[in-house]
């Protein structure tokens, strides 16, 4: 169960003002996520970088062994 705090007012990116209670709200204008405190909305940032990242690290990976390992004894 979401533990509830004393509520903000806060902005989001769109514009919309947001009431919020717990860790994080949705807009209801936009759907994107508001955060109760900045650094929480920081991280998430970062976090979506970081998991983009290691996604585009994996497949660059994947791609060098299938070249280097079964493309290339092909030819």
């Amino acid at each position: 169960m979401p533990q509830t705090k004393p509520s903000k007012t806060k902005t989001c990116s769109c514009g919309n003002t947001v009431t919020v209670n717990r860790f994080r709200t949705w807009c209801e204008k936009c759907g994107q996520a508001v955060y109760y405190e900045d650094k929480d909305q920081r991280r998430h940032k970062i976090n979506t970088i970081y998991v983009g990242a290691m996604i585009v690290m994996v497949l660059g990976f994947l791609t060098y062994v299938f070249i280097e390992l079964i493309a290339e004894p092909l030819l």
